[in-house]
């Protein structure tokens, strides 16, 4: 009964959020089959397909960049959409982006750059691997954070809770932090240090060919992915100078925006974000645009699952 209450809200969050033709940023992270997605972050690539048909046929998909200067100049955007990719998923050069020139859709892709061609992949796919996929594990987990020791005894506690609270801890630690409790875990469940080449970051190289400006845009998702508001404003500021940079110097591009790492952020991350010259900011707050939205924090709406008739009742704004 929860669940569905929950599913209701989410609808009529949808519906509220589309009705009289909004436009909207739709916010994806992967297109892939994954036996293991505890954030729902995959679409699988049919789902993916069927979606693009449904918005190529009732809705103007344009660019990212384009829709938000549209709008800050306050001229006409019904019917419009833009989609965005967080984290730059290999797959969303393998899989996403021929089904993207397919129909004709453009993307915009917010990019972490110290994941770029890491062979160890992002950490909260080893911990979905670690505990959600890995059979036989130590019944005794300790780890260090925050200056005192957690323990967790396996099976007598849910796997899905403990991968859950060790997540939230490790979310709220710095990079080297996260590095060595990463190292601890991976040598407590006995894993290989590498991550399977589809949960990775794109390499240079394929950045490279999937970049293809005004069309397949490459915008900044800070530098490490850290939760920015528990950051102070100069190291919020650095983390998204540092991304800046990197895009422009690495791929020869200005990056065409921001995305707030988990959603997190505050008034300085608006703050740095303009300081540090991007035009504007994505949160994951659920939402169609509204007139007067801050462009430093623009609303989208997180695409799971949807079959194609749920896709398309979801953009007419009907239940």
């Amino acid at each position: 009964m929860k669940a569905r209450a929950a599913l209701g809200r989410l609808a009529r969050t949808f519906r509220t959020a589309l009705s009289a033709e909004r436009p909207a940023i739709l916010m994806y992270h992967r297109v892939a089959d994954l036996d293991h997605d505890p954030w729902d972050l995959a679409v699988p690539p049919a789902l993916f397909a069927a979606q693009l048909q449904v918005l190529s046929a009732t809705r103007s998909v344009v660019p990212l960049s384009w829709l938000v200067r549209r709008l800050v100049e306050e001229r006409p955007a019904h019917r419009m959409v833009a989609i965005t990719f967080d984290d730059g998923y290999v797959d969303v050069l393998d899989t996403a982006k021929p089904l993207l020139e397919q129909h004709d859709c453009p993307a915009t892709m917010f990019l972490p750059p110290d994941f770029v061609g890491s062979a160890a992949g992002f950490w909260w796919d080893t911990l979905a691997r670690l505990f959600l996929a890995t059979p036989d594990l130590p019944t005794l987990l300790e780890l260090d954070a925050a200056g005192e020791r957690r323990s967790w005894h396996l099976p007598g506690t849910s796997r899905r809770i403990v991968h859950d609270e060790v997540w939230a801890l490790l979310k709220s630690m710095n990079p080297e932090q996260r590095r060595r409790a990463l190292a601890r875990l991976i040598d407590w469940a006995g894993l290989p240090g590498e991550a399977p080449a589809r949960d990775r970051c794109m390499s240079l190289l394929q950045l490279q060919a999937f970049s293809r400006p005004d069309h397949l845009d490459i915008g900044a998702h800070t530098m490490s992915h850290p939760s920015l508001s528990q950051l102070n404003a100069t190291d919020q500021e650095s983390e998204m100078l540092r991304s800046r940079q990197w895009i422009s110097e690495h791929l020869g591009i200005d990056p065409v925006g921001l995305a707030y790492p988990y959603g997190d952020y505050n008034r300085d991350s608006m703050a740095a974000a303009a300081a540090t010259g991007f035009p504007f900011a994505c949160t994951t707050r659920a939402g169609a645009i509204r007139p007067g939205d801050a462009p430093y924090a623009l609303p989208r709406l997180a695409i799971g699952r949807l079959e194609a008739g749920a896709f398309e009742r979801l953009l007419a704004g009907h239940a």
